[in-house]
């Protein structure tokens, strides 16, 4: 079983485009194993446009944390919120049944209100860029308060789990 067993891909484009719009994020559907099923939604801003241009910082920087967050979600079977290695919000809904993880629905790419600031000497090192670059284009990320996205996870985790 899998996502696309639940509802259509335009239902579930529809449920990427609420995603994005509430979380200010790039909302992504994967399978249980973190594939991406559909394309994502929403828009990515320039610090995280950087660091996806370049496999290797998209395998240190996104690829660690999906991996890491996909166990914790199969483990637990609940929303988490967390920072990918360069420091920007990143949420996983998990998407389960009967007891078993069939996908989840991921938001990603804002700053933490809570954090004092993006670390930009481990990013520029990934990214190609100095130091000074990376402030800069982090100061073109918004920021969200992980509670903001933590209840908007809680919300979508009861809609899909029911």
């Amino acid at each position: 079983m899998n996502p696309l067993d639940l509802m259509s891909q335009e239902e579930w484009a529809g449920t990427l485009a609420r995603v994005a719009g509430e979380t200010k994020m790039t909302a992504t559907l994967t399978d249980d194993k973190g594939n991406h099923i559909l394309e994502e939604q929403g828009q990515r801003y320039p610090l995280c446009l950087k660091i996806r241009e370049k496999e290797a910082s998209r395998t240190f920087i996104c690829s660690q944390t999906n991996v890491a967050m996909l166990e914790e979600a199969k483990r637990t079977q609940k929303p988490l919120i967390d920072e990918c290695e360069a420091g920007l919000v990143r949420m996983v809904v998990p998407i389960c049944r009967e007891g078993v993880l069939i996908g989840q629905v991921t938001a990603c790419g804002l700053a933490a209100e809570e954090e004092e600031e993006i670390d930009p000497f481990l990013i520029a090192k990934q990214v190609g860029l100095s130091e000074g670059e990376v402030e800069d284009l982090a100061t073109l990320t918004p920021a969200v308060s992980k509670a903001d996205v933590e209840r908007i996870a809680d919300r979508l985790h009861a809609e899909l789990n029911p």
